[in-house]
């Protein structure tokens, strides 16, 4: 199974050759985007603090190797109506506490959804012990089991298992190649 460095290393290569599509509605990652160094052991120390329970591991080492992207995101209108917009949607904490809230609202809303996924991925959700948004919609589900690292996708009540685990999701959404 692949590290987490190993799928830094992985997507930094892809967005090297990433190349911006005008026939594609929303975010995409711009070329030559490299993820920023990340935070320390006490920094993350003090995010647990903050957050009130304990990361899982892999959060815990993506967080020693990962702390966002260096480059904006770009969303280019493929019918040209609207301008080009530019964003970052890799939380980076405690900054983005507020920016990040409205989907663990979200989940506190539509929990009966976020459970249901999660129990027919074949997790105990009487075990979960919070929730971290990491990356636009996706969000990391803390269980007391500091193994566990599952991330699901939140758009209001539609949520899904993105990734049975963080390192499955972050290759999901980073080094997956898209064919539209």
């Amino acid at each position: 199974m692949l590290t987490i460095k190993d799928i830094k290393y992985k997507a930094e290569k892809k967005f090297k050759r990433i190349e911006i599509r005008d026939d594609v509605w929303g975010f995409q990652i711009q070329p030559n985007t490299k993820f920023l160094k990340g935070i320390s052991r006490k920094q993350i120390d003090e995010l647990q603090i903050l957050f009130g329970f304990d990361f899982p591991w892999d959060y815990r080492e993506m967080l020693l190797l990962i702390g966002g992207l260096d480059t904006e995101e770009i969303s280019v209108d493929p019918d040209g109506e609207e301008e080009v917009e530019f964003d970052n949607f890799f939380y980076q904490y405690p900054r983005d506490i507020e920016k990040s809230k409205y989907l663990v609202e979200d989940i506190d809303t539509y929990k009966m959804y976020a459970e249901e996924a999660l129990i027919e991925a074949g997790f105990d959700v009487s075990k979960i012990v919070g929730y971290i948004p990491i990356y636009s919609h996706r969000v990391l589900v803390v269980f007391e089991n500091k193994y566990l690292s599952p991330v699901i996708s939140v758009w209001g009540g539609d949520i899904i298992v993105y990734g049975n685990n963080l390192k499955e999701y972050l290759k999901n959404d980073f080094c997956r190649s898209y064919n539209y």
